[in-house]
């Protein structure tokens, strides 16, 4: 009877220590996890800041576009109002 407790205790121990020795595991796998999950959102918020930068930048690019082609559109407009001026003078 000693010895059926005795392998029972000793049992139990190896039981805890096995279930200590994977609760470590598991630990480290976690930590890993999270790790590469924490690695890949940091890419992610470098890509997004890389959008917003480029962003900007067509947004100031379209801005001087914009500008020009108001530019254009006013000269174009003086340029026909010269041309009919022209075109008059010469019928009359």
């Amino acid at each position: 009877m000693e010895l059926s407790l005795l392998f029972g205790a000793i049992g139990t121990i190896l039981g805890v220590i096995g279930a200590l020795a994977t609760l470590r595991k598991d630990s480290k796998q976690d930590g890993a996890e999270d790790a590469h999950v924490k690695a890949q959102v940091d890419y992610i918020a470098r890509g997004v800041d890389d959008i917003r930068i480029d962003l900007r930048t067509q947004a100031n690019k379209i801005e001087l576009l914009n500008e020009r082609v108001i530019r254009n559109e006013e000269a174009t407009k003086q340029a026909h109002k010269r041309i009919s001026a022209l075109s008059k003078g010469e019928t009359e």
